[in-house]
């Protein structure tokens, strides 16, 4: 069997408008190797998928799309969210079926700001995996991974949407009952990866949010010392540290900078506000011109010894993990790293949304609900329960 036979085959599906334009920045590059043509763009508003594709100058992507749910539209009630993919899940399921047969691992898309992604992704994913309302999924589902890959919003907008990004990492994290719900979910900061920290443009943002997840990708494609996507979620969900976030350097010159120093660019750079010295799972992946690979310049022994001093050096030499180096077909001596950090301290993240989601969370308790309908509202032990299986998760992972 050749090792095109062997790759991760991933099946890339996006809810909402900000998960879809992630998505269609990753579908516009020429060459998806790993993904091909598994790609579902779910929106409960037409109109926005069609200004997704658009923004991303795509051509005719019907193929690809689901409107789904009743409401055609649900603002930034992820209770909407939900309860539409609840209503139209047979529909999504087929579509998936139908466009992700032979997929090995899904990456679920979204922005945890909003509703009609950050409501329904975590639905899906509890769904997709064996939940009780998915009576009509085929085998080759059941062992499916499913990463998710999840955008906070920017620190700076109203206390809904922070609201709605803690309640949507909870449920991305865990189902309601505390169970585990998505294998591995990637955190990206918008404010953390925007220069000034404001809002601003999401296409520079989702730009290196679609290159950290190609590096993701590329280590499970033709490599020395494949990182499958089997490797990337069992030991960590072993330790209950199942939540990451990418740091990633580009463009470095490998002929000029020692391993280490790669590593340190890369980790200088991650995707949201965090101590690298709390994290208890760490992936090194390595791409550089095969050339560099070819003449010895750049060794896959070299890259594991020297991921392995920079752990001990940054006071992580336990934290699990594995390294890869990836060829990649170009002149030069560029080299690209990517540092996959996991099971670290959530709270530098979560203190930038803390009041905010309090005063929301007020306002919900006092029966200012997040809809008007029964089924878009919240009831306060929902939010309890939410609030603490992430209080639970956090402070296992804090040190």
């Amino acid at each position: 069997m050749s090792q095109r036979d062997t790759f991760t085959r991933w099946g890339v599906i996006s809810s909402g408008e900000g998960g879809g334009r992630i998505a269609a920045q990753l579908l516009a590059r020429e060459d998806n190797p790993g993904i091909d043509d598994r790609i579902a763009l779910l929106n409960t508003n037409r109109a926005d998928i069609l200004n997704t594709i658009e923004r991303a100058s795509l051509e005719d992507t019907s193929e690809f799309t689901t409107v789904f749910g009743s409401k055609r539209g649900v603002g930034n009630n992820f209770i909407a969210g939900e309860q539409c993919a609840r209503e139209d899940l047979d529909l999504i399921v087929g579509d998936i079926q139908e466009r992700m047969t032979g997929a090995d691992a899904f990456m679920h898309m979204t922005t945890l700001g909003g509703g009609t992604g950050n409501g329904s992704i975590p639905y899906l994913i509890e769904q997709l995996s064996g939940g009780s309302d998915a009576s009509n999924l085929r085998p080759w589902m059941d062992s499916v991974v499913h990463v998710a890959l999840a955008a906070w919003p920017y620190y700076d907008e109203p206390a809904q949407r922070q609201f709605n990004a803690v309640m949507g990492l909870s449920r991305l994290l865990m189902k309601r009952n505390g169970e585990q719900n998505a294998d591995m979910v990637l955190l990206a900061s918008n404010s953390h990866l925007n220069d000034d920290g404001t809002q601003g443009s999401y296409d520079e943002v989702n730009d290196r949010i679609v290159t950290a997840i190609d590096l993701f990708i590329s280590a499970g494609r033709e490599a020395r010392g494949v990182i499958d996507v089997e490797d990337y979620v069992a030991q960590p969900s072993n330790i209950g540290a199942y939540h990451f976030t990418p740091a990633v350097a580009t463009g470095l010159n490998g002929r000029m900078l020692e391993y280490e120093l790669l590593f340190d660019r890369a980790a200088e750079q991650t995707f949201v506000p965090m101590d690298v010295t709390t994290s208890r799972a760490a992936y090194a992946v390595v791409r550089a011109p095969e050339q560099l690979i070819e003449s010895g310049d750049i060794t896959e022994t070299g890259v594991q010894s020297a991921f392995g001093e920079w752990k001990r050096d940054n006071d992580i030499g336990g934290a699990v993990g594995m390294t890869t180096l990836t060829p990649k077909q170009t002149r030069g001596n560029d080299v690209d790293v990517l540092v996959l950090l996991g099971g670290f301290d959530l709270n530098p993240l979560l203190d930038h949304s803390r009041d905010a989601f309090e005063t929301h969370k007020q306002n919900v308790e006092a029966a200012r609900q997040l809809g008007n309908a029964p089924d878009d509202s919240i009831s306060e032990a929902h939010v309890a329960d939410l609030s603490e299986n992430l209080e639970r998760y956090v402070s296992i992972n804090a040190r």
